[in-house]
């Protein structure tokens, strides 16, 4: 493997694309700020980044991790990879894919059916789950029909954990050496380890993609040799091995336990067992839970809360209640609708069951304040043993901090000095917990004046990341949180808050920075978003992009109508065409709010020329009105120019009803919901003809 060809211009561009479409919600939740920011620069940033790989500057750092709890007390950990290293690590992915598909792809369907590729240049990397899950249960089916009625369940310990770097690269590239492939040594080293004391060759980071297809490289080996088995059937590291007889099927297993351990990996001697099933059902048996936030999108299926608690009561038993069917409980969790006996009885369940945190708090967070969800939060960040759970319960608090019947007022002493120990605390295996306390730190801020915000600049580059949402104002002046996560060497923090950076007006000359004390990725970004001076922009960048994305003519200019808000209209339009394929939702608030900056100049213009279409944009205390409201259909904006009033009207409501904007539909209080492609599309052919009217409206 040459640098030059993983770092090329082209395999850069589609290890992005493959990142930010991704089915790894889970994951990806983590980093949307920061997607979404280094995607406005994305081209200077690629090239960036490519230079440094090719003059052997490139250098990977150690992740953050996130515990998750398993049933068994013990954790899977997700390793939080920096945003470049998770690019160079999809982009070795993207070449590994192309050397071994070839030898992978007659064992697809057939025997192995985690993670089926794309076609080689596909910006989705993997094919659909719920065709390759549906394919793996008809073979299962089709083994018990055709008399393989023995089953043998195989799985392997620490599967991710196990995997040997250098048996990895040998598998993909047998024969070669190269510093490209030293580099990714290093690389792998690093990522899969805590700190440079610790590091060592084998384990690979768990959340990104690239990961997952790299694990079933590494397995290749070993479904080649089990291929002649007739009855050899795997879902990533979970075995199934079937047989017409219980011997055939041990004769299997001793062949595939001695492949595993020629290859390091260990199999778990406890979850092997051999049956003969008496159904198709009993033949499926524990099949993979896939029902999670890794695999599930933001548009799936609603469940009104009776007919939820009557599916959740078949997922629970004993006495007290325990769960017995995680997939049902967790299919039905991430679509109930609000209930308050189902809320009842997910608040016994929450301190039992560790392993089911992510899906219990999705679903409490659904609630507006409740006191008993706020009871067993205060009860969970002070006695609960896992740093994951504690981190929830967290942000739950944080939420409710702000309402008047919140017991976090009475214990507001309290629970700031714990918020704060824990923000003190150096330990790495506690990133949720920091990132909820916080939280609860940044809005108490708000809410008392108390200067708590401080604790932010002392956190790690990641936990940074994801607190730049819930900063409070005083956190952008000289010296406080904002000037650090702008001068961390790391990215993501300055990324974070460029875009807010870019919406209060503010300069980093402001924080007592220059643009060269920002990290390159930062100062690109900033640079795209107008908020500092860069080479010379073309001659009108907005008109530019209206012309590639909606067909609109450039034979007038956007600086004439938008004048001193020329940059601030630019900055949003960027955002909204950076997330158009990544980021529906926030491609529609960004292109929103662009559409509310055109519409105000706009304005300005036609009251001054006396056109019949101007309208009051203020009320009486010269405050701006609802952006709604000025596009009323029976005003004179919309009567006059109807093309362009419907369009902008529409896009708007629609803004209102996302969960960036609003949890719940105001007149209805359904659940508002992410847009969807469609939607999108539609609204994309609405606005050629709104701007095509708009610009023959302009000066």
């Amino acid at each position: 493997m040459k640098i030059g060809r993983l770092g090329s211009k082209q395999n850069l561009e589609l290890a992005w694309r493959r990142i930010t479409t991704g089915g790894n919600y889970q994951y990806k939740r983590l980093y949307r700020d920061v997607y979404y920011a280094y995607e406005v620069a994305l081209d200077q940033n690629l090239r960036d980044l490519r230079q440094r790989l090719l003059a052997g500057t490139f250098t990977p750092r150690h992740p953050e991790r996130i515990y998750v709890p398993k049933p068994s007390g013990l954790h899977r950990p997700l390793a939080l990879l920096g945003i470049e290293d998770q690019v160079v690590l999809q982009a070795f992915a993207n070449l590994a894919a192309q050397r071994l598909q070839r030898k992978r792809a007659p064992l697809q369907s057939k025997i192995i059916f985690s993670n089926l590729l794309q076609e080689s240049d596909n910006i989705f990397f993997f094919r659909r789950w719920q065709t390759t899950y549906t394919a793996f249960q008809r073979r299962i089916e089709k083994h018990y029909v055709g008399g393989m009625r023995w089953v043998g369940d195989f799985d392997l310990a620490a599967f991710y954990d196990t995997i040997s770097h250098e048996l990895l690269i040998r598998t993909i590239y047998p024969r070669a050496a190269s510093p490209a492939l030293d580099l990714i040594r290093s690389c792998l080293k690093t990522w899969s380890s805590h700190h440079a004391a610790s590091g060592h060759g084998h384990g690979l980071p768990q959340g990104p993609l690239a990961s997952d297809y790299l694990a079933e490289c590494f397995l290749l080996p070993i479904d080649l040799a089990m291929r002649r088995r007739r009855g050899y059937t795997r879902y990533v590291d979970d075995v199934r091995l079937f047989g017409a007889t219980a011997d055939e099927v041990r004769a299997h297993l001793i062949e595939l336990e001695r492949h595993c351990r020629e290859r390091g990996l260990i199999p778990q001697a406890g979850k092997f067992a051999i049956k003969r099933a008496q159904s198709v059902r009993e033949a499926l048996g524990r099949l993979p839970s896939i029902t999670e936030p890794h695999h599930e999108g933001t548009d799936t299926e609603k469940m009104g809360g009776p007919r939820a608690y009557f599916a959740i009561a078949h997922a629970i038993g004993g006495k007290p209640y325990r769960v017995i069917d995680k997939t049902r409980l967790r299919f039905v969790l991430y679509r109930a609708e609000p209930d308050s006996k189902l809320l009842s009885l997910v608040l016994r369940l929450i301190p039992h069951h560790p392993e089911h945190t992510d899906v219990f708090f999705t679903y409490i967070s659904r609630f507006a304040y409740r006191k008993p969800i706020e009871r067993v939060c205060l009860d969970l960040v002070r006695r609960n043993p896992y740093a994951y759970v504690r981190g929830e319960a967290w942000h739950i608090l944080a939420k409710y901090r702000r309402s008047a019947k919140s017991g976090t007022t009475a214990a507001a002493r309290t629970l700031t000095e714990l918020a704060v120990t824990i923000a003190k605390d150096k330990t790495r295996d506690n990133f949720v917990e920091r990132w909820g306390a916080c939280h609860f730190l940044c809005i108490s801020e708000d809410v008392t004046g108390q200067h708590l915000s401080r604790w932010v600049k002392h956190q790690p580059p990641l936990v940074q990341s994801v607190l730049a949402p819930v900063l409070p104002d005083t956190a952008y002046a000289g010296g406080e949180a904002a000037e650090a996560f702008l001068r961390r060497h790391a990215p993501e923090p300055g990324l974070s808050v460029c875009s807010t950076l870019q919406a209060r007006g503010l300069l980093p000359s402001s924080l007592g920075l220059t643009v060269d004390q920002l990290p390159s990725q930062v100062a690109s970004t900033l640079r795209e978003l107008g908020v500092v001076r860069g080479r010379r922009s073309r001659l009108d960048p907005i008109g530019e992009i209206l012309e590639r994305r909606y067909g609109i003519l450039r034979n007038k200019s956007w600086h004439t109508l938008l004048s001193s808000e020329y940059v601030h209209g630019l900055g949003l339009l960027k955002q909204a065409e950076a997330t158009f394929d990544s980021g529906r939702s926030f491609w529609l608030a960004c292109q929103n709010s662009f559409n509310q900056t055109v519409y105000l100049a706009l304005q300005r213009h036609l009251a001054a020329i006396g056109h019949p279409s101007a309208c009051s944009t203020t009320d009486k205390k010269g405050q701006l009105l609802k952006f709604g409201v000025t596009l009323d259909p029976h005003g004179p904006f919309s009567t006059q120019c109807p093309s362009i009033g419907n369009c902008f009207r529409q896009m708007n409501a629609r803004r209102n009803r996302l969960p960036v904007s609003h949890p719940y539909e105001q007149k209805t209080a359904a659940r508002t919901q992410h847009l969807k492609a469609q939607e999108r599309n539609q609204l994309v052919a609405k606005l050629r003809t709104a701007y095509a009217a708009l610009l023959a409206l302009m000066p």
